[in-house]
């Protein structure tokens, strides 16, 4: 009963913000959630971008977590969800928008820290700092291993990439990460990234949607941009 009663103050909540922004379609709030890598270069990007042409947009935030079955967008309070993971669930549309290549995370004093690009097997004898095997992340670089000829010797798992690579940096492992190039690093980053020439050694990053609820004026705006 809940679900259907949650549907209905969703629809109700959908209807009075769509006639305060037939008034004005620039503007409304956009719920948008992301994960946290997602986080430093790709969202605040898109927003910076679109604000530049609709500034009284506004915004509300919300952190995904790679390791969750389901896209929040399915449940009705996120419009557009920035995400590495491809739903499962049919409700929910999910586009492409770029790869996202990955790197080898080492210490700064490691033996492969100067090299620009290396192989995985080159790392076969590394102890790997690893997220736990709910992420879709760990899947890929489990995979990545095992194409390259061996299985990683797993030191630490934890759950979040920026806890991965501070491990790394305090020397107690080297790990697979996603990055961008040209994406800034946190000042004082004691790991170094060394990009992954394994064919496969990246992943898609996307932008969901629900099928079953039409977005909002300016929810459809920002999904256009995101899209173009």
């Amino acid at each position: 009963f809940k679900r259907h009663v949650d549907a209905m103050i969703h629809r109700l909540d959908d209807g009075l913000a769509a006639l305060t922004e037939l008034t004005d379609p620039r503007t409304g709030t956009v719920a948008v959630a992301f994960q946290l890598s997602l986080g430093t270069f790709l969202v605040p990007g898109m927003i910076e971008s679109f604000r530049e042409e609709y500034p009284r947009v506004r915004f509300r935030l919300e952190q995904s977590h790679a390791a969750l079955g389901s896209s929040m967008v399915a449940g009705g309070r996120i419009d557009l969800e920035f995400t590495s993971r491809r739903p499962r669930n049919p409700a929910v549309r999910w586009e492409r928008l770029f790869a996202q290549p990955l790197f080898l995370a080492v210490p700064r004093r490691h033996r492969l820290a100067r090299r620009r690009e290396v192989s995985l097997a080159d790392a076969a004898e590394e102890e790997f700092v690893m997220l736990r095997p709910s992420w879709e992340l760990r899947s890929l670089s489990d995979q990545l291993c095992a194409d390259a000829g061996f299985e990683p010797r797993v030191a630490f798992e934890v759950d979040d990439l920026p806890v991965v690579q501070g491990f790394v940096a305090a020397g107690l492992g080297v790990a697979i990460v996603p990055a961008t190039e040209g994406e800034p690093q946190p000042v004082g980053a004691a790991a170094a990234l060394v990009r992954l020439t394994d064919a496969g050694a990246f992943r898609d990053i996307g932008v969901a949607w629900s099928r079953e609820r039409r977005l909002l004026p300016s929810a459809e705006l920002f999904r256009r941009h995101v899209l173009a």
